[in-house]
């Protein structure tokens, strides 16, 4: 057969289907079929979107019609595409606007879409691009349709008895179609969509795309709830930008990012055209956080640990001053990494006996000493003590006082006889003692004037109810300050007779019980029963959680009212100086160190001698008073 005869059959063939449309218009069919067969296209079913945009920008460069008739055929196929479709009543009451319907229902049936609730992130896309390229003007209104389609459709089936949860697809995702109602219309009228877009049918690692899926839907789902605004500006958004981070650069698992690559974050965050609030390192911190804390076991191959995942038994964490993680991320050496965190992982599991604290400040001794391994390029398994004793001499020239010398030496040793007697390392021999320098305690005086204490309580009545009260147990009390932080709400006892004070030493790890004064366990007690505070619960909050208030915060918080009423001028605030004052009070007034050792808590009383201030002038005022009474002849000197 010959190529007239075909081209004759396919014309017809395309002709008839124009004409099982309605579509009569004599012009705008001849303009349709020329540009079809042109393309070998030999059936309506054959079009897609590529073929409907450039048949719109053939028309309108047509030069054998008149403008009048480019403004009217553009979109003439369009309607054949439209006419061969699906109806949808309903979108009569969706989009009153029958020009915006009539796109609509083009698109949907140029994709072969019968129900509204098939519509997806991917029509979402291509229908915006159709908008964007048939159109010279309000592309955000016409594309905006679909999304009132979509939502409808959700609306609807939000009566059915299915979660309404997002599931894990291996697809574009778009946030404004959640199945949940609620959440999807909070990004109706988002200005900047990019973020919303999700792309999860990326050919990237299935292990980097759930941890960014299972983060996205905990945010939109099951998180904290806040505005719209927070939610892109503080989650959405910094997660998007470090999706796209990871897939540009192969990070294929977030759980174990180099800090190098933290950084490289940061940097790449510094190209964008984007307001520095609006992402931060938070985000690859939030994401690690939420994956170590939500994996099914404790991935101890992970580059952070963070310590909520670990239940601590009472007394090895500071609950007012916790810390938050161990960072694994910047020693570069691979095999002392793995030695470290070995190690770690003993403190935390098997020195029961050990505070969190107190194991922090052991791992950043350790980190110290392998960074200078990094540089050095000495690895942990090939240690000498050549090598061991040119890092202790580097500590020497760099830190100034002995105690922080002699603490630093006591963990690096921990460290190394750890590694020796699980046989990782070859015995060293090395003995740290010879390092250790000689301490001489000098005592500092840190209490608070009766004039300055006159200073605070003069505009105490100012301050907040909370830090008013804070502020008066530690004056009150003499007690630390992570000790104030974490007061409960059974602390406060009445035996009939004397107020009692409950409270676990965090420090000393045992319960302090002492007597207070009545004035301040009316307070007390007055204030939690306002407040409903139970038994158990802290009557000091933070912000926004039920944990206690942070130490750090108590202090900063004192210092800005400090500040304002004029206080710092000549005294400035330290938690501790009231520790100090309470014993020098109680040994001026009469009491003996061991009595105050009781008070304070203290498991020695060289440490109680250590909190009493002006001691040495007091005894020499003492000696002065006793020699003063007595005649040289009487002096007995042995």
């Amino acid at each position: 057969m010959g190529a007239l005869k075909i081209a004759q059959i396919e014309y017809s063939y395309v002709h008839e289907e124009i004409i099982r449309t309605g579509y009569k218009e004599a012009t705008g069919i001849d303009l349709i079929e020329g540009f079809l067969l042109n393309r070998r296209i030999t059936s309506l079913d054959d079009v897609d979107l590529d073929t409907a945009i450039d048949f719109y920008n053939m028309v309108l460069t047509c030069t054998t019609i008149t403008d009048t008739q480019k403004a009217h055929f553009a979109s003439a196929l369009e309607m054949i595409i439209r006419l061969r479709g699906k109806s949808f009543p309903v979108l009569k009451e969706v989009i009153k606007d029958r020009s915006k319907r009539n796109k609509l229902e083009f698109f949907l049936a140029l994709r072969n879409i019968t129900d509204l609730a098939d519509i997806d992130a991917v029509d979402r896309v291509e229908f915006e691009r159709y908008i964007k390229s048939t159109f010279e003007i309000k592309h955000t209104e016409y594309v905006r349709i679909i999304d009132k389609a979509k939502l409808y459709s959700i609306e609807q089936s939000m009566n059915d008895l299915h979660p309404h949860v997002l599931r894990y697809e291996n697809k574009l995702i778009y946030l404004t179609y959640h199945p949940n109602i609620a959440i999807a219309k909070q990004f109706e009228y988002t200005q900047v969509r990019e973020p919303l877009f999700f792309d999860f049918s990326l050919n990237v690692s299935e292990v980097l795309k759930r941890q960014v899926f299972a983060l996205l839907k905990y945010d939109l789902e099951d998180g904290d709830k806040v505005t719209t605004h927070m939610l892109l500006q503080n989650r959405i958004t910094p997660l998007w930008y470090l999706y796209k981070y990871c897939v540009e650069h192969e990070i294929d698992d977030i759980s174990k990012v180099t800090n190098a690559e933290v950084e490289g974050f940061i940097e790449y965050l510094n190209t964008l055209p984007i307001k520095s609030t609006t992402c931060s390192r938070a985000a690859f911190k939030r994401i690690r956080k939420f994956t170590f804390l939500n994996a099914p076991s404790i991935d101890w191959d992970a580059s952070a640990w963070f310590l909520e995942r670990f239940s601590f038994t009472e007394g090895r964490v500071n609950p007012s001053n916790p810390r938050e993680a161990f960072y694994f991320d910047d020693v570069e050496i691979t095999e002392n990494l793995e030695l470290l965190k070995d190690y770690m992982k003993y403190l935390l599991g098997l020195s029961q006996r050990l505070s969190i604290s107190f194991i922090y400040s052991i791992y950043n001794s350790v980190k110290r000493m392998l960074f200078f391994f990094d540089e050095k390029g000495i690895r942990l398994t090939a240690l000498t003590k050549a090598a061991l004793e040119d890092y202790i001499n580097f500590v020497l020239k760099k830190d100034v006082r002995v105690a922080t010398v002699n603490s630093h030496l006591s963990e690096i040793a921990r460290f190394i006889y750890y590694l020796e007697t699980k046989e990782c390392i070859q015995p060293l021999g090395f003995h740290f003692e010879k390092y250790r320098g000689f301490e001489v305690y000098t005592h500092n005086d840190i209490s608070v004037s009766k004039e300055d204490q006159r200073k605070v309580f003069e505009v105490l009545g100012y301050f907040p109810e909370e830090l008013r009260l804070m502020y008066l147990n530690l004056w009150c009390l003499g007690i630390r300050v992570n000790e104030v932080c974490t007061i409960k709400g059974n602390a406060y006892l009445f035996d009939g007779s004397t107020a009692w004070f409950l409270i676990y030493q965090n420090k000393a790890k045992r319960e302090k019980r002492i007597p207070i004064p009545t004035e301040l366990y009316d307070l007390m007690t007055e204030y939690i029963k306002r407040n409903n505070i139970a038994p158990d619960e802290y009557i000091f909050k933070a912000p926004h959680t039920n944990g206690p208030y942070r130490s750090g915060t108590f202090r900063k918080q004192m210092n800005i009212l400090f500040d304002k009423y004029g206080i710092s001028e000549t005294y400035k605030f330290k938690s501790h100086g009231y520790r100090h004052t309470l014993a020098t009070e109680l040994y001026n007034d009469g009491a003996n160190i061991q009595c105050i050792r009781e008070y304070l808590g203290h498991s020695s009383e060289d440490m109680t001698k250590h909190y009493i201030d002006h001691l040495p002038n007091k005894i020499d005022k003492l000696n002065e008073e006793y020699f003063a009474t007595k005649n040289k002849e009487g002096i007995q000197w042995n």
